[in-house]
Order: structure tokens, then C-alpha cells, then sequence
């Protein structure tokens, strides 16, 4: 079956967590991924979750820093439609194939740099090693844990931010080229990538009470999600979720069987005597949504996992499947993890020679983004489903959210509306009204996509489903986020980010529940982020295939799968044991003696990420511990380098680790994101970004998560007020001013006026 990313060629340099992991949403969907390594492979395949990162892909072995080496990458460029590398900026050129290197031997190229600071930055030079981004992001200061200080996580904020980035990237690139017949050098970074999990919570405005900053500051335990975490018999635990959009058969009580009305601490009580599985059965049951807190090598077993599709037997081995359900051209697990340079022979060989090049100069820059003249029609709500709308109009895209005149439910919780918002223009339509549907399918006639998280079932009864929006427009790409998948047993059950953080491990692990400690609520919402991006990447996915085919299609993502995808890392051998992935200590300080943090003499933190052996033995020279075993007895040398590490103030450690060649950061402190929001870099490389808006003044958040250089982004704008550009988005598919105050006046459609209030 046809795949959306047939013939296309992409060349992988990337090392560590995200550019493997970004480019095998590539690699499943068609694309022929070549893996170029240097001698003796990629320096982290030891790992064993590359199991699973590295798969779907072919291996070939050259020597970049040889004339040979570098000559040989060119012939093959010349035959690639995309190159992903993740080195620091400026290396590519000092080997001899930086850009323009690469654009003289294909004008087709798209080259996609993702180091670990964006280039210009002050830090562009320095290591970017995952728990160094969390530190120096404030991410570590930014996340309550169970001792007071930083904490290090265990869940890759920046990591599993641009895995996401660098396919958008690739795949924005792609969709420009198809319109422009050119390749660009765009970028993103790990530190862009750990912008994803902040949107909900730093931010800034002018004009706003207190109570807008204080539900984003941190809190002890970590906001309501965590006060829904409740410990089973045996010290197994469940997460129960509010404000699911079920409705109960049973109340919570009435399954517990205690009175309507009790305590929380009568239902923690009853609970510590049930058994977990057993209780997550029966109010599933009785209508609630629920999901037990497990390791991550539980999301494997869940019977979601397997409905979806997203548990896949790979060489005897249980390993994430394709977590992007496009139904027209589905993905597809190609092979195994290859051996190092097993296709060097084969691929040097069989050079096609180069991509036809575009005839005519180089065009010049063309503002408005890879996906200008795109048109997206938002019909989400709350965040999972408008955060994937507001990246696609972040490209570029024409994104018209759709609403109800009420407004979307989640205007009434600011903070997170405000997250997923910017950059749209809002029509406030009664869809239920035989008029509101219609405009609503006059509207679809003119989009490219469509986009919206409801619960299975509900767009059909609204009359914008897939067929419906087909018969409008029969090229449309129609995406649905849901919260557990499409399939029984849970496809019709609606949940919240809580949930999949449980099913899928990052709650057990980053609490260190192991060690005997409570499960721990991440508090940047990273499944609502994680299904959002994988529509994104669908998305793009489905307007390549279109470009070039001419086809539409339906597809879809969810909560869950965002989950697994947070734990492909994880897999089950042949016996169903899983791998013994690294873990926390109780005190959550890191994965091990050389990736950990520290406690310093001026009671400060300096966080250490020694990977290779010359790291290593330079940390203990520099520390005087002696010639520790780096995969020795853990605690031993944990506490050798502690003892070490009070001897030194923080700066003083930092400027010594630095001289001695041993990555290192300084956790700064977040302060709610202030740190981030008010940097000079930050500002300067449009990192940040502010607007006035016309409820709360000047609203200050998050920028650029990437750069295309030769097709600019739009200008950012302020998330819109309810029905703001109604009468504007009606004018352009010819409705008259008096046409449009009819349908105001009847309550079909609604704009604001000087009355207007946040929920209107």
C-alpha cells in the first residue's frame, strides 16, 4: 500500500534521544532513511532503547572528517531530499558539508539542523546533553518533587519536545518545496523543544489579576492532578481524573460503597484495601475515567496499546508501533535496528546520481511561512486538540477556530486557553443550528484541514465527520485527536493528560515509586502536548502526500499513543521482561554516578552529565575521588562524589568541570518562567515573543520553535476573543454585513462588542 512519504530520501546524522526518535516518524511513513555513522557507529548505541529509535532504517559508515568521507556524503546528499543533523552550529562547515556545500550538489535539499542551542545564542557552544538543557531551562527548578531543590527528570523534556520539531521541520520544508521547487536550511533546537512543555504555564501579562499568575506558579503537591492520585493495596496506585466529559453511572463513592459526600480521606482509606486492577475495572464500568500508575514497561501491556496498534513485535521483541494513524496511507515498521555500516556497500553502490536541479536564480526570502496559503479549520477544544492548530498556523497556515457563541470551554481557565490559541481568528458558530452547520460546511469547501479532539461519535451527530466534510471538499485531510484512540475497548471514553502520564510510566518513574516514594504528576501537561504533535506531524505528512499525489485523507492521533511515544525507550524481550531501563534514586538526584546532580557547599546544585569515558575519568581527577568504576556499585560512587562536591562552592565547581572537559550546568531558577520569558537571548532571537491584547494587555510568551530562512513565520498574534473575526472570516465566503447581522441576531453566529468578558 502507498505511504505518504514514498521516494523520499532522508539522511540521518543525528545522535542521542530526539533526532533518532523524530526521524522514525519519518522513517514508518514511507520515507528510505539512510543513518550515516561515523566509525564504530553512533557513540549511544549502547544504549538499549536505540532498540526501538534506530529502527526502520539502513546504516551506512563514512569518515566526515576525512576528504573521502565528506566527498562520499555529497554524492549521496545529491540523491537525498532531506538531511537531519543534530551537531553543534558551525560544525557541518568545518567538515566541508555545511549548506553550501550541500545546496551547490542539490538545490532541492532540505537541510534540518537541530543543535543544542539555536545558533547566535550564548550558550550555542556549549554541551547539550538532556539533563544539561533541563538544568539550564530551569525545567529542574520549574517541576515540585518530593526533597526540596532542583530535581532531575526523568522524562527527556527537551528530548521528546524536538523529536517532535525536527519532523515538523523536515516535513514543513518538504510542503515549501513542493509550492517553491527550492530546499531551504531550516532549524530547530532541544532548547526550542523544551519551549512545547511550557505553553501552559510561562507567560506573562500586563494587565491581568493575580490570580492569572498564580495558576501557573508551582505548588506543593503539584496542583490538582497529583490530589488525584490514590494508593491500592500492596502499594499499587491509580489516577482518577476530573472533568473527563463522562458522565458517571455510579458516583465515586457509590462504587467505593461510602456515603455520598465523604472525605477524601475516607476514600483514600477505603481505597488502600482494594485491589488496583480490580478497582480501575469497576469504575471504568460505572463510567469513570481512570488509569492505573504503572512502570513504563506497563503501556506495552495496556489493551489500548494493543488496540491502537502502537505495541509492535519487532525481532521477538515488544516495542512502541506507529503511533500516527494515517488510514489512507498507513505507516508501516520497516526492520529492525540495523548493524553498524550493514548497508554501506549496497547504498555507495547504487547512486543514482543527483536530483534535477530547479531552473532560475535562487528565489529570495518569502515571508509568511512553509505552509503560507494553507487553510486549517480549528474545531477543538480545551488544549490537546488547539495546541497541533496553533503550531500548523506557526508555519504559516490560515488556522480559523470554529467555536461554539459560548465559547471554548477552556476559555474559562485562562492560562492553558491562552497556551494553544495565539496566532488564530475566531468564528463563533451554533453548529446545532441547521444555518451554523451549513456556513460551517461552506467554510470546510475552502480548507485544506480539519482538526478537532472530540469523542468519538460527536462530530457525526454534529455533521463534520470525515464523510461529511468529504462531500464538501474531496481532497480534504481530516484529523481527530482523541484521548485514548479510535478502537475498543476505550475508544469511546473520553481523559486528560493525568491519565496517560499513569499508563504510561512517567509518573512512576520520575516519582521513583521503585524506591518507595509517591507516583509524581508532571505539571507541563506533556500527553496533551505529545497527541497535539503527532497530529501536527500527521498533518504535514498528509499535505507532502497530497502535493504530490492529488489525494486527501483521514487520520488521527491520541493522549495514549503521546504516552507510549514518551516510553519507546521501553521494550519486553521474547520472555515479556523488560529491559532494565535506568532509574532514579529515591532522592531524585539522576540515572547514575556521572548523570546526576549534586549538592554543593554554598548549598547550591551543579548537575554533571558524564557519558563518555574520558568524561568520566576527567570528573573523578577533577573531583580527587580516584579512579572510580563508572558502571560500578552506584551508591558508592554516588556518595564518593557527593562528599567531593561539598568542598567547592557552585560557581567554583562550574568553572572547574568546564576547564577539565566534564559537561556540566548550573540549575537556574524558573521563576514561573520569568528566567525564560525576560532573557536578553531569548528576546533577541525571537525565542520569546509579546502582543497586545485587548483583555490583558501586554501578553509575553513563548516564540519561534523554528526558523525557515527562506520562507520567514507570520507575524505572532494574540490569542483571539470569542467570534472575533466572525463577521471577517463570513465576508470571505460571501455573506453580506446585513447577512451576517441576521445570523447574530438570531443567535447563529456571535462577535463581540464592548460588553465582552473572558467565556463570554
Amino acid at each position: 500500500m502507498a505511504q505518504a512519504l514514498d521516494g523520499i530520501r532522508i539522511l540521518d546524522l543525528s545522535w542521542g534521544i530526539a533526532g533518532p526518535l523524530g526521524v522514525l516518524l519519518l522513517a514508518e511513513q514511507g520515507a528510505d532513511v539512510i543513518k550515516v555513522e561515523p566509525p564504530g557507529g553512533d557513540p549511544f548505541r549502547a544504549y538499549e532503547g536505540y532498540r526501538c529509535w534506530n529502527r526502520s532504517r539502513r546504516s551506512v559508515v563514512l569518515d566526515l572528517k576525512s576528504p573521502e568521507g565528506a566527498d562520499r556524503f555529497l554524492a549521496l546528499a545529491a540523491t537525498a531530499d532531506a538531511v537531519v543533523e543534530t551537531f553543534r552550529p558551525g560544525v557541518l562547515d568545518r567538515l566541508g558539508v555545511g549548506w553550501d556545500a550541500l545546496r551547490a550538489v542539490n538545490p532541492r535539499l532540505v537541510l534540518v539542523s537541530s543543535p543544542p542551542y539555536p545558533d547566535g545564542h550564548r550558550h550555542a557552544s556549549r554541551p547539550g546533553y538532556e539533563p544539561l538543557m533541563q538544568a539550564a531551562s530551569g525545567q529542574m527548578t520549574d517541576q515540585p518533587g518530593w526533597r526540596m531543590g532542583p530535581i532531575f527528570l526523568h522524562f527527556p523534556v527537551a528530548s521528546m519536545g524536538t523529536a517532535f520539531l525536527i519532523p515538523t521541520v523536515v516535513l514543513a520544508g518538504l510542503a515549501a518545496r513542493e509550492r517553491t521547487g527550492h530546499g531551504q536550511h531550516a532549524s530547530t533546537s532541544l532548547y526550542q523543544g523544551v519551549m512545547l512543555y511550557t505553553t501552559q504555564l510561562w507567560m506573562e501579562a500586563s494587565r491581568a489579576p493575580a490570580g492569572f499568575h498564580e495558576m501557573m506558579a508551582r505548588t506543593y503537591p503539584p496542583g490538582i492532578h497529583q490530589l488525584m492520585l490514590f494508593e491500592c493495596a500492596n502499594f499499587e496506585w491509580l489516577h482518577y481524573s476530573v472533568l473527563s466529559g463522562l458522565t458517571p453511572i455510579k458516583t465515586l463513592d457509590g462504587v467505593l460503597g461510602l456515603p455520598e459526600g465523604s472525605s477524601d480521606a475516607a476514600r483514600r482509606e477505603r481505597m488502600r484495601s482494594w485491589d488496583r486492577d480490580q478497582l480501575v475495572e469497576d469504575l471504568r464500568a460505572n463510567g469513570h475515567a481512570v488509569d492505573p500508575v504503572t512502570p513504563a514497561d506497563g503501556v506495552l501491556r495496556h489493551p489500548q496499546t494493543v488496540a491502537n496498534g502502537t505495541a509492535a513485535t519487532v525481532a521477538g521483541m515488544t516495542q512502541m508501533g506507529v503511533p500516527v494513524h494515517l488510514l489512507g496511507t498507513p505507516g508501516a515498521i520497516v526492520c529492525p535496528e540495523p548493524a553498524v555500516g550493514a548497508h554501506t556497500s549496497d547504498v555507495l553502490a547504487n547512486l543514482t546520481g543527483p536530483r534535477v536541479a530547479p531552473a532560475g536564480p535562487l528565489p529570495s526570502p518569502t515571508p509568511g511561512g512553509p505552509l503560507a496559503g494553507t487553510r486549517l479549520l480549528d474545531f477543538g477544544q480545551f488544549l490537546a486538540g488547539p495546541f497541533g492548530p496553533m503550531v500548523i498556523g506557526d508555519l504559516g497556515a490560515d488556522v480559523i477556530k470554529v467555536e461554539a457563541p459560548t465559547g471554548d470551554l477552556m476559555r474559562h481557565a485562562l492560562t492553558p486557553f491562552l497556551g494553544c490559541q495565539r496566532g488564530k481568528r475566531s468564528v463563533a458558530l451554533n453548529l446545532k443550528h441547521p444555518d451554523g452547520l451549513a456556513l460551517a460546511h461552506r467554510l470546510i469547501a475552502t480548507s485544506d484541514v480539519v482538526h478537532h479532539n472530540m469523542t468519538r461519535g460527536v462530530a457525526t451527530r454534529l455533521g463534520i465527520d470525515y464523510a461529511a466534510c468529504r462531500a464538501q471538499r474531496d481532497d480534504i485531510i481530516y484529523c481527530n485527536t482523541y484521548a485514548y484512540g479510535l478502537p475498543d475497548p476505550l475508544g469511546a471514553s473520553g481523559g486528560l493528560d493525568p491519565l496517560y502520564q499513569a499508563s504510561s510510566g512517567l509518573e512512576y518513574e520520575c516519582g521513583a515509586v521503585h524506591e518507595g516514594n509517591p507516583p509524581l504528576y508532571i505539571r507541563f501537561g506533556m500527553c496533551d502536548t505529545a497527541n497535539a504533535m503527532l497530529s501536527v506531524v500527521g498533518i504535514l505528512l498528509a499535505l507532502v502526500h497530497r502535493a504530490r499525489t492529488g489525494e486527501g485523507q483521514e487520520l488521527w492521533t491520541s493522549l495514549h499513543d503521546g504516552g507510549v511515544f514518551f516510553s519507546s525507550d521501553m521494550w519486553l524481550g521474547p520472555d515479556g521482561a523488560p529491559w532494565p531501563r535506568p532509574r532514579l534514586d529515591k532522592g531524585q538526584h539522576g540515572l547514575g554516578p556521572g548523570y546526576r546532580l549534586y549538592r554543593t557547599q554554598d548549598e547550591g546544585w551543579i548537575c554533571v552529565a558524564a557519558v563518555t569515558d574520558a568524561q568520566w575519568e576527567s570528573l573523578c581527577a577533577v573531583t580527587g575521588v580516584g579512579a572510580l568504576e563508572r558502571n560500578g556499585e552506584r551508591d558508592k560512587a554516588e556518595a564518593a562524589l557527593q562528599a567531593a562536591f561539598m568542598g567547592r562552592t557552585t560557581l567554583g565547581w562550574h568553572r572547574a568541570l568546564d576547564a577539565a572537559g566534564v559537561p556540566n550546568e548550573v540549575p537556574i531558577e524558573s521563576m514561573d518562567g520569568q528566567a525564560f520569558l525576560h532573557d536578553g537571548d531569548n528576546e533577541r532571537l525571537g525565542l520569546v515573543t509579546s502582543y497586545d491584547h485587548p483583555l490583558l494587555g501586554t501578553l509575553r510568551q513563548f516564540g519561534r520553535l523554528f526558523e525557515f530562512p527562506d520562507n520567514p513565520g507570520p507575524d505572532l498574534t494574540p490569542p483571539p476573543l470569542v467570534g472575533q473575526h466572525t463577521r471577517e472570516v463570513l465576508r470571505s465566503i460571501g455573506l453580506l454585513d446585513g447577512d451576517v447581522d441576521a445570523l447574530v441576531g438570531s443567535g447563529v453566529a456571535y462577535e463581540p462588542d464592548d460588553s465582552y468578558h473572558w467565556g463570554n
